[in-house]
């Protein structure tokens, strides 16, 4: 069921007017009900067998940690259950991309292809939950985070359907107490809550499915387009992409908050930032967070990364001893970035290793630049300068899309080719052409009102606060402009989050 439409905003709004009319007490169990049902409404019924091995397994295992005063076996509990969801994950996730890096060595020694193809159907969410699940489980046995004892409370933090489709990938111990408490009805709450709902289907159907339109036919007919209109494709995908993903964010977050459950943010105006890391501190916040603070720090902590420290130093001296651990612990992390947005190299090596090349690229050449900068006698708060790098940023960020978009490394490699070299080819008129006249000018103003939007809440305003604090006739000619637009959007629209079922 797609959080678009109809049947979405049906769904929710039978869900709300029970869950105001029962007793507050009774609304966790509510919530998981529905929660449930939404899942059986999107995904295949099976499939949530998955979700209920992953749920029971972490919820065992975190008491068994708990209730355990041997380290080690609290470790053997730990890398039981973590070897089973991360078991299931590559399983239904990642079993072909493997069985194709072993059959393809295999190839290179003269050996013949082996394995058993498989079609498996991945529960809805299953990288979210996953890393979700993980998360709590890790707090427990660090001990750093609370033991939930309630199964069904439980099963509703994994399983809490708003964040199913696309995330955010919550903390338990960021979220337990709001999740749980009794929400009575707060008219300003939920209205609130639909005002971010109706933004997030405006960029999701009013900007991103039009600009599908522009990369689509870019990336399909590369081949016999201009240069400038493959650039043109490129950069399209990047605005598509945020469009898609923090339109997505916006109707979860905007949902949940109808229920009086806030999650955590996950965009933050990223096309403010002036650099790569800066950029992917403001974008898919709660997935970064959760690999540096799950993966990376645990692993320049361990005893295997203070002895290559130890070593390094030694060997090259204080700065770059401090430096080749850390950026070898930044690899692991970028790996995982790369592997976990889809199981093919092209991801590997577009969202993982690019940017963590960009990132310690700019890491070694701060000083220069600094100095450079100094010479240049450039002021580092001069507007041309901020503007510079954050176009800077984009457009390398852009880049590292091109291998998310493409259907393969080779192709990835023909589009750069194709933006350097056919300069004979159709211009702008062909795209012009694929959108159509009325949609041009749809995604233009949608396109203006979406800058102004970004400008507002990089200062801190809350937009939707700031228009409800307007005239009452300003006020409701914003919310006629966004609902007719998407209302105009109807036709183009119907196709899922890129970032759906991950």
């Amino acid at each position: 069921m797609a959080i678009t439409s109809f049947g979405y905003l049906a769904f929710l709004a039978v869900a709300l007017l029970f869950y105001y009319a029962i007793k507050p007490k009774w609304q966790t169990g509510y919530l998981l009900i529905v929660s449930l049902l939404f899942y059986g409404l999107s995904a295949q019924w099976y499939t949530i067998l998955y979700l209920l091995a992953s749920t029971v397994s972490v919820y065992y295992g975190a008491l068994v940690i708990e209730k355990t005063t041997e380290q080690k076996k609290a470790k053997q509990v730990l890398t039981a259950v973590l070897c089973l969801n991360f078991g299931l994950l590559v399983l239904l996730k990642y079993y072909g991309f493997l069985l194709w890096n072993v059959n393809s060595i295999r190839a290179l020694a003269g050996k013949e292809a082996v394995g058993i193809s498989l079609q498996l159907t991945a529960s809805l969410g299953i990288s979210y939950y996953t890393l979700q699940l993980t998360g709590y489980l890790l707090d427990c046995y660090w001990r750093v985070g609370i033991v939930q004892k309630d199964f069904f409370r439980f099963a509703l933090f994994a399983g809490y359907f708003p964040q199913m489709t696309s995330g955010p990938v919550s903390r338990y111990k960021q979220i337990q107490e709001n999740l749980y408490e009794e929400h009575p009805f707060q008219y300003q709450q939920v209205t609130h809550g639909l005002k971010r709902m109706a933004w997030g289907m405006f960029k999701k159907m009013v900007i991103a499915d039009r600009l599908a339109l522009v990369v689509n036919s870019v990336y399909s007919n590369y081949a016999s387009y201009h240069p400038l209109l493959i650039w043109a494709g490129i950069f399209c995908f990047a605005l598509q992409l945020y469009t898609d993903f923090s339109g997505c964010m916006d109707i979860v977050l905007g949902t949940s908050e109808c229920f009086g459950i806030r999650l955590p943010e996950n965009f933050r105006n990223p096309f403010f930032a002036v650099t790569i890391q800066e950029f992917w501190q403001r974008w898919h916040i709660t997935l970064g967070t959760w690999l540096k603070d799950y993966i990376m720090d645990p692993v320049l902590k361990s005893d295997t990364w203070v002895k290559l420290g130890e070593h390094t130093r030694k060997k090259f001296g204080r700065k770059w001893g401090k430096r080749i651990p850390t950026y070898l612990g930044m690899l692991i992390l970028w790996l995982a970035m790369g592997l976990w947005h889809g199981s093919g190299w092209k991801f590997i090596i577009g969202e993982g290793l690019w940017f963590w090349l960009i990132i310690i690229t700019g890491n070694m050449c701060s000083k220069s630049l600094q100095k450079l900068v100094k010479k240049l006698h450039i002021h580092v708060k001069n507007p041309l300068w901020i503007a510079f790098q954050r176009l800077r940023t984009f457009v390398l960020f852009s880049i590292g899309l091109i291998c998310f978009r493409a259907a393969d490394m080779k192709e990835v490699f023909a589009v750069l080719k194709a933006g350097v070299t056919n300069f004979s080819r159709r211009g702008f008129s062909q795209v012009r052409g694929d959108l159509g006249a009325t949609n041009l000018l749809l995604l233009t103003i949608a396109f203006l009102i979406l800058v102004i939007v970004e400008l507002m809440q990089n200062r801190k305003i809350d937009v939707f606060d700031w228009i409800t604090e307007r005239p009452a006739g300003i006020s409701w000619v914003c919310y006629l402009v966004i609902c007719g637009m998407i209302l105009l959007s109807l036709s183009i629209s119907g196709q899922s989050f890129i970032y759906a079922g991950f």
